[in-house]
């Protein structure tokens, strides 16, 4: 496995966009490249920063807040594809029966059938979201086309300095060709090289640390998917709309703290089985480390935990958030492994919000998940469905909390309506532990979608050059076939 920097950022804004016109975009797309944010520009970032707070302490002041606006790129299937990178299922077939573009195929083609498919169809059509919750960008159209190419992600730690970047990045694909560079006053284009289909904002919430994304890049030790030459140093992204029902949750927890065995006498019984369905206190303490009280900074921050030992879960429940997702000593590696770099959305909850227990239908809040890795099918897809959404892992539980087994992931576990109620066993001191707590839902999916980062040696070359795969023979070949 190997990381490579991210980006800092405050704000972040993800501009989903669909291909309009091949030609020109790729050619807009090759001129683009110099905006995007290498790996040593964030690095950089990173100094800059480090340099910052070290003279604001020898100055005894605050830190001046630094913009370092960021831009990165990424595509789906059918960006891939719009770029001459990617052969689609329907072209395969034809591409097989030509030798030299079967070579070709067998060599270059990105090797992901999840990223082939794209989340819509993974996780409704054999998955476990419900169509009925997304939001329509993220479904395909009725002749089965997907509404998103790729994704165009802009960071930066001050608004003033993500509003610039925004509109520059627009003017780039959307205004006519020969246009001032103006983005305040530019033309559209009568035929644009792209349409921008949806435009998720995110922003860290007041008083939590600033995010900075690392990636997990293809082609290096640890990747099994024996990926084309020209993947190497780019990165699977998994991006997911969840929309976050907070004063339900808070409502849950006050409510039922009260059922829980190990809140009894507690000072605050509610913060603490929220504490136990995420595994972390809410300045970020483990459980495991601290099950009971929330007071120690040094741990606000620490990973240092492993669930030892692993046949009781007197510390941490089994089927807690930060447990299900990683589980340490309950399994003999990390088979499946992805850094998780979200951000919120939406306002903070209103006072109305909270008295109620119910959220406003006008004030959606959330986060916008991200996630890379080198498989996705080995990474966030299995983590979801496998760990999260099953009751009985992490495995060989059964003598310690029965035979419902551990339970679901009260964050993010999904069930559908045919399937078991959703719970979780809970610790109680006895052996087995019998104490179940039926769970409600708090998030719900709202959609998103599997795109593929390429590295800036793949868009100068592979993407922005002739192509991967020969288009006017693929072109020929589907009309012999028609």
């Amino acid at each position: 496995m190997c990381l490579r920097p991210g980006l800092p950022k405050r704000f972040q804004t993800f501009l989903f966009f669909r291909v309009r016109n091949q030609v020109d975009f790729k050619n807009r797309l090759k001129t683009f490249i110099p905006k995007i944010t290498t790996a040593q520009d964030a690095c950089e970032m990173g100094a800059t920063i480090k340099q910052a707070k070290k003279e604001a302490e020898l100055a005894k002041r605050s830190a001046k807040l630094q913009g370092l606006p960021g831009i990165n790129i990424a595509f789906t299937s059918t960006g891939l594809e719009a770029l001459g990178a990617f052969v689609s299922v329907s072209d395969q077939k034809l591409v097989k029966k030509d030798r030299e573009l079967s070579k070709i195929f067998r060599q270059k083609q990105l090797r992901d059938g999840l990223f082939e498919k794209g989340m819509y169809a993974d996780l409704v059509g054999e998955g476990w979201d419900n169509p009925q919750e997304l939001r329509k960008e993220y479904q395909p159209t009725k002749d089965n086309e997907r509404l998103i190419d790729g994704v165009i992600m802009v960071t930066a730690s001050v608004k003033r300095d993500l509003d610039t970047k925004i509109s520059e990045v627009k003017q780039h694909f959307l205004a006519e060709e020969g246009e001032p560079l103006n983005p305040d006053t530019y033309v559209l284009s009568r035929d644009p090289s792209i349409e921008l289909t949806l435009v998720r904002e995110g922003k860290v919430r007041p008083g939590a640390m600033k995010g900075k994304e690392q990636l997990i890049v293809c082609g290096h030790e640890g990747d099994k998917l024996d990926q084309p030459s020209w993947a190497k140093d780019g990165s699977f992204l998994v991006f997911r709309d969840l929309q976050q029902l907070v004063p339900e949750f808070d409502e849950f927890m006050q409510e039922n703290a009260k059922h829980a065995p190990f809140t009894q006498n507690h000072p605050k019984p509610a913060e603490k089985l929220a504490a136990y369905l995420m595994g972390r206190w809410k300045n970020g303490t483990p459980v495991d480390e601290s099950p009971h009280d929330d007071s120690d900074e040094s741990l606000f921050s620490s990973n240092n935990f492993d669930y030892h030992p692993v046949e009781e879960h007197n510390k941490c429940p089994f089927a807690a958030h930060t447990r299900k997702m990683r589980p340490r000593a309950d399994l003999e590696h990390d088979h499946a492994v992805i850094v998780r770099r979200g951000i919120p959305y939406g306002e903070e909850v209103s006072a109305e919000e909270m008295t109620d227990g119910k959220s406003s239908e006008e004030k959606e809040r959330g986060l916008l998940f991200v996630c890379y890795q080198s498989d996705i099918r080995n990474g966030f897809n299995f983590l979801t469905t496998r760990w999260a959404s099953n009751h009985h892992f992490p495995d060989r539980k059964t003598n310690f909390v029965g035979d419902d087994g551990p339970g679901i992931d009260a964050i993010v576990g999904q069930r559908k309506d045919h399937h078991p109620p959703r719970s979780i066993g809970l610790p109680d001191g006895k052996y087995p532990t019998e104490a179940r707590m039926p769970l409600e839902s708090w998030v719900i999916q709202r959609g998103g979608d599997y795109f593929f980062v390429p590295s800036i040696s793949t868009l100068n070359n592979e993407l922005t050059g002739p192509g991967i795969f020969d288009q006017e023979k693929l072109e020929r070949l589907r009309e012999e076939d028609a």
